[in-house]
């Protein structure tokens, strides 16, 4: 069924959502910061009030869908089971398509509205450090990492955690990318920080199976040949979306945006990158489904 759920969430976000916005996440702010405020008033300043927030924030949300899969199991054949699955996928996916990303980017470059595509980053890709508007290969540079990264985030890795842990491990995934996202907002650096280690235990698997798709759907020796340096690497603090990022670049034997000086940058060829990296996230895209159908009938 895994496999099935899958398809449908690739069919669904590909076509008929395929312009469609993301689900409204206003909602999570005001559940997680009503949670803290209970939690930490149920901790009574007690020695981990971190452990409280973190338990309260996740757990109801998981009990939630357990719940849900309980009810619904063996209702209708199961095909109740298959659309409960079906919608916290599509929930937690980003229904907006790398390809989409790339158009409305590449809308606002090509027009060469330097600070309209810096706009696009700040709003859509959520971009700290703003480049200076003549920097056009370092605001590339920076669409092409978060591009990369917020594909993995709200497709690879909800994928991974759908196929090993159903549909609580997905909403799992998606409380820790949006709490942290609130909490770099709120300037909430003290949880923020076991938030990163629980992101980082989760995406460390995940990163480098994508490292691997890369080397597979691109150029093999280069990308493997940087993969190693960082293969056996574990840091809460590092940046996963700068690794993915070279990762990626060496996949498609791109220089580094820093090794673009002055009369070596074209604008026509940055566009290309962006297209090219574009077709490297779906083409990996594929592999992983192929992978998953693998698997499903594996272990059927």
């Amino acid at each position: 069924m895994k496999f099935l759920v899958i398809l449908l969430a690739l069919v669904l976000t590909a076509t008929w959502l395929r312009d469609a916005d993301r689900f409204d996440d206003s909602w999570f702010g005001r559940y997680q910061r009503a949670i803290r405020k209970l939690a930490g008033k149920a901790d009574g300043g007690g020695r981990y009030p971190f452990a409280a927030v973190l338990g309260a924030i996740y757990g109801v949300l998981i009990a939630i869908i357990i719940i849900l899969g309980s009810l619904a199991e063996g209702a209708f054949y199961g095909l109740a089971t298959m659309l409960l699955h079906l919608f916290v996928l599509l929930f937690a996916m980003d229904r907006t398509q790398p390809g989409r990303l790339v158009r409305d980017f590449l809308g606002s470059w090509n027009a060469g509205d330097r600070q309209g595509c810096i706009n696009y980053l700040e709003t859509e890709l959520r971009l700290e450090g703003v480049p200076r508007t003549e920097d056009g290969a370092v605001i590339v540079a920076q669409f092409k990492r978060l591009l990369a990264y917020r594909s993995f985030e709200r497709m690879f890795m909800m994928y991974a955690l759908y196929l090993v842990t159903g549909p609580a491990g997905v909403i799992f995934g998606y409380v820790s990318y949006q709490l942290r996202a609130e909490l770099c907002e709120e300037s909430d650096r003290t949880l923020a920080a076991h938030l990163e280690r629980i992101i980082a235990v989760i995406e460390w698997v995940p990163l480098r199976l994508l490292a691997i798709t890369f080397s597979l759907v691109g150029d093999f020796n280069s990308c493997v040949s940087r993969l190693r340096r960082h293969l056996w690497e574990f840091k809460a603090a590092s940046d996963n979306a700068q690794l993915l990022a070279d990762w990626a670049r060496c996949a498609l034997s791109e220089s580094a945006a820093c090794e673009v000086k002055g009369a070596d940058f074209d604008e026509a060829a940055m566009r290309l990158e962006i297209e090219a990296l574009s077709g490297l996230l779906e083409r990996s895209q594929i592999v992983w489904l192929v992978v998953v159908a693998v698997v499903t009938l594996i272990s059927a």
